[in-house]
């Protein structure tokens, strides 16, 4: 499977061709109209498939979905509800070729769902890779353990995520709530983008393209192995980071601090509009530019750094542990062969021995 692909490619397959509801809440819903193709061919209520399945797509309207890795031969889907429910208002699917479509119900212009409250649980083999697996639940949270899959695309509109896979390729988005990430093993790439919630990750593999966006929340990263290139935006919250070696790191938050521990990071940015940084790195980058506007900046670097320091203070002190000699505006270490430039608009900065 050639992971350039983009999984929003296999996202057109999910999405109905028509979705509307009245009255929605979480878990909750009233009137909803929902069309998808070939409904004729879905089978309605809970089922067990043998069939070798390769990709799995589900769209699921209101209820917690799950989806678990298990020591089984088969895939089962297994739904309840609060009440006994006929088979329009029964969890849908079509298995075509090696593809499993799952839906929510019956495609229809309008079903009514007053009180009634449904989850879905389904286990698939966990010695099954699969090449797609794409998911989108409306109004619910997804947990999502123990499977591999090539691509992974998950989407919440409202509620909780909570992913433990292997995946090469992941792309992660969520309207209102938070974001969970436990990846094994290498990925190409990692995009979660969550418009409220915190967004936790913990990736223990290598990776090639990090991408972690967050309108208003906290996120937190830890990352063992290397990644090429990660970029970390936060409009209002938090960052916290821990890595391994980075070529190339660009973290920006908007309103928040920045605390950050790496092995290695080559090529640094980092800026804080309203928060402090504190940056510890057990070798200096090759170049680094590092702005504060209001907070503060502390750098823990290795004594023997080899770095040139440009600092620029509008309001604030320079102090340090380093033995920099001065030259100037500039202080060096070493040979001074390392680049890196401070900006701080208000507020301290110092430079301790790691």
């Amino acid at each position: 499977m050639n992971t350039k692909h983009l999984v929003a490619g296999a996202m057109a397959l999910i999405v109905p061709s028509t979705l509307c509801l009245t009255g929605c809440s979480f878990g909750l819903i009233n009137t909803v109209s929902y069309q998808y193709e070939n409904g004729d061919k879905y089978t309605a209520g809970d089922r067990e498939i043998d069939d070798t399945i390769t990709k799995i797509n589900i769209d699921y309207l209101a209820g917690d979905v799950k989806v678990r890795g298990t020591d089984t031969d088969n895939i089962k889907v297994d739904e309840t509800a609060n009440t006994d429910i006929d088979a329009d208002h029964q969890v849908h699917t079509w298995v075509d070729g090696d593809t499993l479509y799952v839906r929510y119900c019956v495609s229809t212009k309008s079903i009514n769902f007053n009180k009634i409250e449904k989850n879905l649980e389904i286990t698939i083999p966990e010695a099954q890779a699969l090449d797609d697996f794409v998911i989108e639940v409306s109004s619910g949270n997804i947990d999502l353990d123990g499977f591999t899959t090539e691509n992974m695309y998950s989407y919440a509109s409202s509620g909780n995520m909570d992913i433990d896979c292997s995946a090469m390729a992941i792309e992660l988005k969520s309207s209102s709530g938070n974001v969970g990430l436990t990846q094994h093993g290498n990925s190409d790439s990692v995009k979660v983008k969550s418009s409220s919630g915190t967004i936790a990750i913990n990736h223990d593999g290598d990776c090639k393209a990090f991408d972690i966006d967050s309108s208003s929340g906290k996120i937190n990263i830890e990352q063992q192995g290397t990644v090429d290139q990660a970029m970390i935006h936060s409009s209002s919250g938090g960052v916290t980071i821990v890595m391994g070696t980075v070529n190339t790191l660009n973290v920006d938050v908007s309103s928040g601090g920045i605390k950050l521990d790496a092995d290695e990071i080559k090529d640094l940015s980092t800026k804080a509009s309203s928060g402090h940084s504190d940056i510890s790195l057990r070798k200096a980058p090759e170049t680094s530019k590092i702005n504060c506007s209001s907070g503060g900046i502390d750098v823990s670097i290795p004594e023997d750094s080899d770095i040139t320091v440009h600092v620029k203070i509008s309001s604030g002190e320079f102090n340090y542990e380093l033995p920099f000699t001065k030259d100037g505006k500039d202080y060096i270490n070493g040979n001074g062969t390392n680049d890196m430039e401070i900006n701080c608009s208000s507020g301290n900065v110092g430079f301790h021995k790691i």
